[in-house]
């Protein structure tokens, strides 16, 4: 009798397979029509069809001078990378999102989609129907040199590898590249603003992101450039795709049926923007403000050189360089977020020279309680059973695990949720560049057992784990983990 597998790449319902038939070219042949048709339309399914003759085709056209600025930025973030693309973290190495910059100009404000990596940009729209959709979202370039840069998340390249938690990944992911770009812009710009709650609404529909599968995360507007601080576009390229008629990704795909099931969980963007002003993203245990000066250029010479552990050596960490690289957790971001007494962070020391083994919490300049919180203890083998067997951590010398209260998270839905992650993807970005400030090795990780972090981390019942941070000192693999096509932190093999 038919029996059900869990899924089918023929459509979202279950596929039908018969018990005994075998699964080789030799075996028992059952329905011998009903298998061919079913061969043949696969077949067809896997094949691809270039552009009919005559069809239009994108205009090769000079990098249009309003669009220098925003590719010197990103040719600053790419500086250090392995790839060519943005020198950030993400899991798995997929850089699940897609980048668009508005930009003014002569002939009105022109969007382009811009692929880092190729170093390539596509003009889509231009003029009168780009300025009512900055207009209508209160996002109108505030002079001729400004440009916006628009993250836009597509899940689907973080959750066809891991699962649904992928969409955990992928929202951490596009807090790292938009901490990146602010550090960034903070240092080639005197105005650089992350906008994380921007009325992106109107934009995203000229853009039609949701038929590509895609949704607004984030925008980054940077203003008054610097003198002298362009860099060689030699490299870049560009076309106008305005005649091409838009193809957009496949509905019935494995990407859109993935995209359906998104859809009643993503938030509409608000229907006004938010003014931005400088603030720490972490706030102590007092909620007062510690205004600590801004460390933005330094943080910005800094991401070159960034780079996530591939593993860790088994000598310990000294006390002084642990405090020195929490330190940049209090600095102040130019963003539209506000304060959350409810998130936090706190540190898991185990191999510290000068502090005993415990929780930590971190207050909001990024200094850590004078007493442990918890002393629960973790052994190496603890620490790779509850990182679901990645034994490259085994001889993490601490953890940065970062949390929120559940009401905070889960009160106002998934906005909730997407802010929390937005908050602890910024954080440790910072960390990242902290600890490569000191020669600390770091890298970040998802797949944990958040039970046991809340334990050692010594949380409250109401506390959420949302993201932790290992830090160590350098091993010598050759190898990153994460990089390869299992999900080795989920456990898989």
């Amino acid at each position: 009798m038919p029996v059900k597998d869990k899924g089918s790449v023929m459509d979202d319902r279950p596929a039908d397979r018969l018990e005994g038939v075998a699964d080789t070219a030799t075996g028992p042949r059952a329905h011998a029509v009903d298998a061919e048709r079913d061969a043949l339309r696969f077949w067809q399914q896997m094949a691809l069809a270039a552009a009919p003759d005559g069809a239009p085709r994108p205009q090769r056209i000079s990098v249009p001078a309003e669009l220098r600025g925003a590719l010197t930025l990103f040719e600053a973030s790419a500086e250090g990378s392995l790839n060519g693309g943005p020198s950030v973290p993400s899991a798995g190495a997929l850089y699940p999102y897609e980048q668009y910059v508005v930009t003014g100009g002569p002939a009105g404000p022109t969007v382009f989609s811009v692929d880092v990596t190729r170093r390539s940009c596509r003009l889509l729209h231009r003029g009168e129907q780009v300025a009512k959709a900055l207009e209508s979202g209160g996002l109108a370039l505030p002079g001729s040199e400004a440009f916006l840069v628009l993250i836009a998340v597509r899940p689907w390249l973080s959750i066809r590898k891991y699962d649904d938690r992928g969409y955990l990944y992928a929202q951490l992911d596009a807090a790292h590249l938009g901490t990146h770009l602010l550090c960034l812009a903070e240092r080639s710009h005197r105005r650089a603003e992350w906008l994380t709650r921007a009325a992106t609404g109107p934009l995203s529909g000229l853009l039609r992101l949701g038929d590509n599968h895609v949704f607004p995360h984030s925008v980054l507007l940077a203003a008054d450039p610097v003198v002298n601080y362009e860099r060689s576009l030699g490299t870049w390229t560009c076309t106008d795709w305005r005649s091409v008629p838009p193809v957009h990704r496949l509905a019935d795909g494995s990407e859109g049926r993935c995209w359906r099931g998104l859809v009643p969980h993503l938030q509409q963007p608000p229907a006004q923007s938010t003014a931005p002003r400088p603030r720490p993203l972490l706030t102590g245990p007092d909620g007062v403000d510690p205004g600590v000066p801004a460390l933005h250029a330094a943080l910005a010479d800094l991401t070159a050189w960034r780079r996530s552990a591939k593993d860790f050596g088994d000598a310990e960490l000294p006390e002084n360089r642990v405090r020195e690289a929490l330190a940049v957790l209090g600095a102040p971001l130019t963003t539209d977020l506000f304060p959350s007494d409810g998130f936090g962070a706190t540190l898991v020391a185990r191999r510290v020279t000068g502090l005993a083994p415990g929780a930590y919490p971190i207050r909001g300049t990024g200094e850590i309680a004078a007493e442990p919180a918890g002393t629960t203890a973790a052994t190496g083998d603890d620490i790779v059973r509850i990182c679901m067997g990645q034994e490259q951590l085994r001889h993490t010398c601490a953890a940065v695990v970062f949390h929120a209260r559940h009401r905070d998270i889960f009160r106002i839905g998934m906005r909730g949720v997407d802010e929390a992650l937005l908050r602890a993807g910024t954080l440790a970005h910072l960390l990242y560049l902290g600890a490569t400030g000191t020669g600390i090795a770091v890298t970040t990780i998802g797949g944990f057992d958040a039970g046991h972090w809340h334990s050692l981390a010594g949380l409250a019942d109401e506390d959420e784990v949302l993201y932790v941070a290992m830090l160590g000192t350098p091993g010598t693999s050759a190898v990153k983990i994460d990089r390869l096509q299992p999900a080795h932190a989920h456990g898989q093999r």
